[in-house]
């Protein structure tokens, strides 16, 4: 007995039991599990993974994940391009009235920017795959052999037989919305909307990160400046150490959902903000001493 007719025995237990699961049919994996047992190497993990319905969960989680680009970069953006200017303006010895101006001002200018350009570049690029999809329905039905000659030749390009090209296309012609799905991404690239994606949700969590996070250098700074006592190297101090432990927060979602290593994820950020806010301060140093000289 060959390994092959091991895996073909598994294959057809498996499928004699999707064909006793009553209603739609989703995937029987826990993908939590799943992720968790390719980072160990684990295969019987990997296997009992694959034995789990969580399908609910699934959604949920690509439902979140669909969010947390606008997060990072809206959080990110903001944090440290307030904190830039408040490090250049420190750097270049402004008062506190002009740093807290100057701050707000960008802070929510900055905010509604990011904000609409994040809707609205989704928003493009949406709209340029539903009419992308709109024409391939349109090609399909009105030209259904042409659109199949055209997917055997993509399968053939990669490699593929041409007699199994042709005999696992036909198959999937009788299909007609996975058939266009499928054809969505391997002639083009790109992934078929489900009907949920919302632009403008994106473009929210872009601009509530942006403000949350770059409000944290104002407040760190505002809040401090009201204890007497506090000099501007003291006040500058507090900014900076509120400020980077939010950058290693937003680091370390960024690397659960990215399931990638949280504390290595959370460093780098570190690394990125500090690098950005020491460019900002002796930028404004410099050109302080500068103006001085003359």
């Amino acid at each position: 007995i060959t390994p092959w007719d091991c895996r073909g025995k598994e294959l057809t237990g498996a499928m004699s039991q999707l064909k006793q699961r009553e209603g739609p049919i989703s995937p029987s994996r826990d993908l939590g599990l799943a992720r968790e047992a390719y980072a160990v190497g684990d295969v019987e993990l990997m296997v009992a993974a694959h034995d789990k319905a969580h399908g609910a969960d699934e959604k949920h989680a690509g439902e979140a994940g669909e969010f947390i680009k606008s997060l990072v970069f809206g959080g990110l953006d903001g944090i440290i391009t307030t904190f830039a200017i408040v490090s250049a303006a420190l750097g270049a010895n402004l008062g506190y009235k002009t740093v807290v101006v100057m701050g707000l001002a960008n802070l929510i200018a900055d905010a509604i920017s990011m904000g609409l350009g994040d809707a609205l570049s989704e928003k493009a690029e949406l709209d340029y795959t539903m009419r992308e999809y709109r024409r391939e329905q349109w090609e399909f039905d009105e030209n259904q052999e042409g659109e199949v000659r055209e997917m055997i030749e993509l399968y053939m390009a990669k490699g593929i037989a041409q007699e199994d090209a042709e005999e696992i296309l036909q198959r999937m012609v009788k299909y007609r919305e996975f058939f266009l799905s499928h054809m969505m991404n391997v002639e083009l690239g790109l992934l078929t909307p489900d009907g949920d994606e919302d632009p403008w949700k994106k473009g929210g969590v872009t601009f509530l990160a942006f403000i949350i996070f770059g409000s944290i250098p104002l407040i760190s700074y505002i809040g401090f400046a009201a204890v007497p006592g506090n000099t501007p190297a003291a006040l500058f101090g507090y900014c900076i150490v509120f400020t980077g432990a939010a950058i290693f927060v937003l680091g370390v979602v960024k690397g659960k959902f990215a399931q990638a290593d949280a504390v290595s994820s959370g460093l780098l950020m570190l690394v990125n903000g500090c690098l950005a806010a020491a460019a900002s301060f002796l930028i404004g140093w410099g050109l302080d001493q500068l103006v001085v000289s003359e």
